[in-house]
C-alpha cells in the first residue's frame, strides 16, 4: 500500500514536471543579463526533485488507441486529444521539423508512452508556448507558408506509429526525454523520485559533438550573491570562497557541491542558478563567476540529439528507443 501511494506521488510529480528536455528558465546565455535563445529542440516545465524510492512499475494501461487527456496550462483546463493529433503536436514542440524521420518517430512513441505511463494523472502541457504539445492553430501561426507540408509530413509519421508504445513489463514506460546529455544519460533517482530500472543511464557520447554542448555563462559577484541568498545563504566577504568541492555521479552530473559551507544537490543548484544542465563547473576570476555547463536538460531517458545522431547513422526508431531505455520493448 505504501509503495503504491508513493508511486502515485511520483506520477503526479512527473505529470507536473513533464519529461521535457530543456531548462527551468530561459538559457543559452553568454551573460546573466542578456539571455539568448537556445538551439536545443525542446522545453521543460520546472521539475521537483524529491528523494528516490524503490523500483516501481507503471500504473498506465497499454491501450495505444485511447485518446490522451492533457492539462493545458494555456487553456487552464483538461482537454482530450486523439492519438494522431497528440503525436503531431508533441513532435512539433520537441524537435525541428527537418530532423530525420526515425528520430521523430522515436520522439512520438516516447511522448505517447510517457503520457500513458501517468495513468490517471494528466500530462501537463502549454499549447500556447508549444511546451509538450500544441494544436494545429498554433503550428499554422508558427510555420506560416510551410505549415501544410510540415503538418502533412508529421501526420504521415504519426499514422506509422500511432499503435506503438514503449513498454516495461507490459505497461507503458515513463519514457522521459531531454535535449543533450552530458555524454551519458542520467539515472532517474538523481533527478526525480524513484529508481526505475530502465532509467539508469546509457552512454550517449554523440552528444559531446553537438554545437552548444558546452556553454559558459557569467554572473557578477553581486548577481551571484543575490542568487545564493535565494538558497537561504549569507555569502561571506570573499566571493572566491563561496563555492567549494563538487562530487559527480556516474553520468558526470554534480551530485553534491559545497556552497558557503553547506552542501547542495546539482539539481538544486541548476534551478537556483538558471543553468542548462546539472553537469557544470564554477570558477571565479576578477569579480565574475564563470559557470560552464555540459549538455542541456535533466539528462534522463532519451537524448534527442543522441536520437538524431543514431538516426543519421542508420538506426531505426525501435533501435533508438530500446537503446536509451534498456529492458523496455516496443509493443504494436
Amino acid at each position: 500500500m505504501k509503495k503504491t501511494l508513493l508511486y502515485a506521488v511520483f506520477l503526479a510529480i512527473l505529470a507536473a514536471a513533464a519529461p521535457f528536455g530543456a531548462l527551468l528558465l530561459p538559457e543559452g546565455s553568454t551573460s546573466a543579463s542578456a539571455p539568448e535563445a537556445s538551439p536545443a529542440p525542446s522545453a521543460e516545465i520546472p521539475a521537483l526533485t524529491p528523494q528516490p524510492l524503490a523500483d516501481t512499475p507503471s500504473t498506465g494501461d497499454a491501450d495505444a488507441a485511447r485518446p490522451l487527456t492533457l492539462y493545458d496550462a494555456a487553456a487552464g483546463e483538461s482537454i482530450t486529444v486523439p492519438v494522431e493529433e497528440f503525436l503531431i503536436g508533441a513532435a512539433a514542440c520537441e524537435l525541428p521539423p527537418d530532423w530525420p524521420d526515425q528520430a521523430i518517430l522515436a520522439q512520438m512513441v516516447a511522448s505517447h508512452s510517457y503520457a500513458l505511463s501517468l495513468g490517471e494523472e494528466s500530462m501537463q502541457v502549454n499549447s500556447a508556448l508549444c511546451a509538450g504539445w500544441t494544436d494545429a492553430e498554433v503550428l499554422q501561426a508558427r510555420w506560416g507558408e510551410d505549415y501544410q507540408e510540415r503538418y502533412d509530413r508529421l501526420g504521415a509519421l504519426a499514422r506509422e506509429v500511432s499503435g506503438a508504445l514503449l513498454c516495461y513489463e507490459g505497461a507503458p514506460a515513463a519514457a522521459c526525454y531531454h535535449s543533450i546529455s552530458a555524454g551519458k544519460t542520467e539515472a532517474s533517482q538523481n533527478v526525480w523520485l524513484t529508481a526505475l530500472p530502465y532509467l539508469q543511464g546509457v552512454d550517449s557520447s554523440w552528444d559531446t559533438t553537438v554545437p552548444d554542448y558546452e556553454v559558459t555563462i557569467t554572473y557578477s559577484a553581486e548577481q551571484m550573491y543575490t542568487m545564493l541568498q535565494g538558497l537561504g545563504l549569507t555569502p561571506g566577504e570573499d566571493p572566491a570562497d563561496w563555492f567549494g568541492a563538487a562530487s559527480l555521479d556516474d553520468a558526470g552530473y554534480v551530485a553534491q557541491m559545497e556552497v558557503c559551507g553547506e552542501s547542495f544537490s546539482g539539481t538544486a543548484l541548476r534551478s537556483a542558478l538558471s543553468l542548462r544542465s546539472a553537469s557544470f563547473t564554477v570558477t571565479y576570476t576578477e569579480g565574475a563567476f564563470a559557470l560552464t555547463t555540459h549538455g542541456y536538460g535533466h539528462g534522463v531517458g532519451l537524448s534527442q540529439y543522441g536520437a538524431k545522431s543514431m538516426a543519421e547513422g542508420g538506426a531505426t526508431w525501435r533501435e533508438i528507443l530500446t537503446y536509451y531505455f534498456p529492458g523496455c520493448s516496443v509493443v504494436e
